[in-house]
């Protein structure tokens, strides 16, 4: 009985190592080559965990120690999502459910009570991070939308391929392919104060380029956001799988 275990468990690592034993993508946020955020992100069993840290240099100017957790269906439909956010001048601490049968949303702060609410989604509304994994796992089949929500304000998030490029990384040169998405505001609320890595860079006015490896792991070496009159990159740290 031990051995058919054994061999139940191996079988099961050798075809669906992914789901098993998890990803972590390492990346870092740069600004005029200044490394000024590192984070890990990592998916293991239907959950992504982010976690961002300042680094040493730029907490002297902004300190920044954040989490995202999003535990999610298939196509990476969010059912909960988590943040907790500690910046120099603003936190939060709080989670969302959503409830795609009657298609709505309920926003919980730990913090304030005032923050709570229920509003309304679309069927297949998804957070920044899960629309960033789906869109790594679906760039490839061509050009397409998705729906975001921001902190209850929903977005249209339009991707386009703009083309192939070899980029010089960590893991050598790789075969990319490009990516632009451009956002358009659907709900009639106003934005309301966010974190620095998510809804801040959704913005109707500005482009977000993403660089994904031509396979099917599709990791993300290089993204790009206008802060005029330069650009905030991220860049591929490490990869593990």
């Amino acid at each position: 009985m031990k051995k058919a275990n054994i061999a139940l468990v191996f079988v099961v690592l050798l075809f669906f190592p992914g789901n098993i034993l998890g990803e972590k993508i390492y990346l870092s946020l740069q600004f005029v080559g200044i490394k000024m955020v590192k984070a890990v992100f990592e998916e293991k069993a239907n959950v992504i965990e982010i976690s961002a840290k300042s680094t040493p240099l730029a907490s002297i100017s902004t300190k920044l120690d954040n989490k995202y957790i999003i535990e999610f269906e298939d196509e990476y439909l969010p059912r909960k999502y988590t943040k907790k956010i500690k910046q120099s001048d603003y936190s939060e601490d709080r989670f969302t459910i959503y409830d795609r049968t009657n298609l709505s949303a309920k926003r919980v702060s730990l913090l304030d009570s005032t923050k709570n609410c229920v509003y309304d989604i679309q069927p297949k509304v998804r957070d920044f991070f899960s629309a960033l994994y789906f869109l790594r796992k679906n760039f490839r089949k061509g050009d397409g939308e998705l729906i975001l929500d921001g902190n209850r304000v929903l977005w249209k998030a339009s991707y386009k391929i703009l083309g192939i490029e070899t980029i010089n990384s960590v893991l050598g040169k790789l075969e990319t392919v490009k990516i632009r998405i451009d956002f358009k505001k659907i709900s009639p609320q106003e934005k309301e104060r966010s974190d620095l890595l998510t809804n801040n860079l959704v913005n109707e006015k500005k482009h977000l380029f993403f660089w994904f490896t031509n396979d099917d792991k599709g990791i993300p070496v290089q993204a790009k956001y206008p802060v005029s009159p330069f650009y905030i990159t991220w860049k591929l740290e490490k990869y593990e799988n």
